[in-house]
């Protein structure tokens, strides 16, 4: 609101709109994640998950880190390794097995 100046001929709710959508997207990115990732690297990999979702439906199949890399047009290795940042993370006290009497943490040495 501070920030807002009448005189470059925009309406409030336009300025206001894109600060609210903004701040909404921030808390998100930095919320949301087990472990936090820094807002660049979230934004980029959301980029390569956009363009593997996009691919996964052209092609029928999930799309490999050298396919998404070719539709980017970037390193194949850069795809592998933002792919990596996305990998589910698991809690120690996960029950693993059939039972589900043992915890991951059980057979860590």
């Amino acid at each position: 609101v501070e920030k807002f100046d009448p005189e470059r001929g925009f309406r409030f709710s336009t300025y206001a709109t894109w600060w609210i959508r903004q701040t909404i997207e921030r808390a998100l990115m930095n919320q949301t994640r087990t472990i936090r990732l820094p807002i660049h690297v979230v934004k980029e990999l959301n980029i390569y998950l956009r363009t593997a979702r996009e691919l996964s439906q052209k092609l029928d199949h999930e799309p490999t880190a050298e396919e998404i890399a070719a539709q980017l047009d970037i390193p194949v290795e850069d795809v592998s390794k933002m792919l990596r940042l996305n990998e589910r993370i698991s809690s120690v006290d996960t029950p693993i097995g059939g039972d589900g009497e043992k915890a991951l943490l059980d057979i860590i040495p």
